[in-house]
């Protein structure tokens, strides 16, 4: 009886002891927290997008790419996936889930013996705690404090709110912050496009994306994938038949397409500054506005074509200065597509080839363009240029090809359909060009 007496007073001791050593930890770590309650009203930071006149893209202005998309719209695959993979417990728990932790304790006692890392307990309020108010500094004052975070959090937020949070604040790799923006960079979907599997794949992405590249880590992505869709099956998130059907599709990335923006670009760097002086930075890049300004986009493509035009032919009266290098290695039929990668190409050609010459004769030059294509440049596309001369003189008009180009010469060609005098040229028929050596603009009042 006294033995029994003595173990029931130290178990009770090392229950007083035990809470005791609880109350202190959320008092030394519970101060100075930040305050959690700013995230009832929290917007994340998203994109800012500016608008030509008729409603194209002209630009967009962020520090992180995210799309904000409130719980409502998030389809329910999406948020089942997420929840099977990172924390099956989210509707039960109060911010910290035991059983995971005691799972954790187990695994990792076990990983620490075969040499292996150690692995996690977080539930996705602790992430979100984390992600919003915390470090990612590894340590067990961190973790105190995540801990301790995630329970006020969960009494001063409902659960909707916090997986919102969750979902639209995580990285997921690709540039991409939050499920809309990943969805799109990865498949170029929106968010109700995806399939069980795609969705499965986002959701396997916040722990380490670049371990799960679709691309450079393809084998490992699809494995961490199937245990996406092997974790929604267990939880009965999704059906036997759409697990096997989920796990046999192919694991296809399809980067976000281009989108066809309006050419703007000094325009659209005076909105920048306009929009900053009168919102200021944080909301230009973090506030999600939307602008729509005056810029009309078809005249403006009739003014970049007028300039450009006008500069090349103001740049060719004045002669020709040679070309942009040249290689001094003995060209064949096999090398020669190796001697771009060391000339670095100069801004200002978008839409121009470069090209090295492989043959020369009286009428025309045989190139190689850098896209790896034989092509000829005729006499009449080579007659306007007269050697450059000092005090803005030129020398006289080049009475056949070789008075221009030599073999070996790397300059640069654009494709031509008619000659000068509007015959169709055959196919591969090139004209020469140079970069201007001097600048222009258009004033528009």
């Amino acid at each position: 009886m006294r033995i029994l007496l003595f173990f029931l007073t130290f178990l009770i001791v090392m229950g007083f002891a035990g809470s005791a050593a609880v109350l202190y930890a959320f008092y030394y770590y519970g101060r100075d927290l930040p305050e959690y309650d700013q995230l009832a009203d929290y917007e994340p930071p998203i994109v800012s997008r500016v608008y030509a006149g008729d409603g194209r893209l002209l630009v967009e202005f962020a520090t992180e790419n995210r799309v904000f998309v409130p719980i409502e719209v998030i389809p329910g695959r999406i948020i089942k996936a997420f929840i099977a993979a990172e924390d099956q417990n989210f509707y039960t728990h109060n911010g910290v889930d035991l059983q995971a932790i005691a799972r954790a304790v187990v695994t990792n006692v076990r990983h620490y013996l075969e040499g292996r890392r150690p692995v996690g307990a977080s539930t996705i309020t602790q992430q979100v705690a984390k992600n919003f108010l915390l470090t990612n500094e590894l340590s067990y004052k961190r973790k105190a404090k995540e801990a301790i975070l995630a329970l006020r959090i969960e009494q001063a937020l409902d659960k909707n709110r916090i997986l919102e949070l969750y979902l639209n604040e995580i990285y997921l790799g690709a540039r991409a912050y939050g499920v809309a923006a990943a969805a799109m960079n990865y498949f170029n979907k929106s968010l109700d496009e995806l399939t069980i599997a795609e969705a499965a794949y986002l959701a396997a992405l916040p722990k380490a994306p670049n371990n799960y590249h679709p691309v450079r880590r393809h084998e490992e992505a699809v494995a961490r994938r199937n245990w996406v869709v092997q974790r929604m099956l267990t939880e009965g998130f999704i059906t036997q038949e759409e697990a096997v059907e989920a796990i046999a599709e192919p694991l296809k990335a399809q980067p976000r397409g281009e989108v066809k923006l309006a050419e703007a670009e000094y325009f659209a760097e005076e909105v920048r500054r306009e929009l900053v002086e009168l919102y200021g930075e944080s909301a230009l890049y973090e506030g999600g506005l939307s602008v729509r300004t005056t810029l009309d986009p078809r005249l403006q493509g009739i003014a970049d074509r007028v300039l450009r035009e006008g500069i090349i032919a103001y740049d060719r009266r004045h002669g020709w200065r040679g070309p942009h290098a040249r290689t001094e290695e003995a060209l064949d039929s096999e090398n020669w597509p190796a001697v771009f990668a060391a000339v670095e190409r100069p801004e200002g050609v978008n839409g121009w080839l470069m090209a090295v010459v492989l043959e020369v004769s009286d009428k025309e030059a045989t190139i190689g363009t850098e896209n790896e294509s034989l092509g000829r440049i005729p006499y009449a596309e080579v007659r306007w240029a007269r050697p450059w001369q000092e005090e803005q003189e030129v020398g006289n008009t080049p009475k056949r090809v070789g008075d221009v180009l030599a073999t070996g010469d790397i300059v640069f060609v654009e494709r031509v359909e008619t000659d000068p005098e509007g015959e169709t040229y055959a196919e591969g028929v090139y004209g020469l060009r140079q970069v201007p050596e001097v600048d222009g603009a258009i004033v528009a009042l």
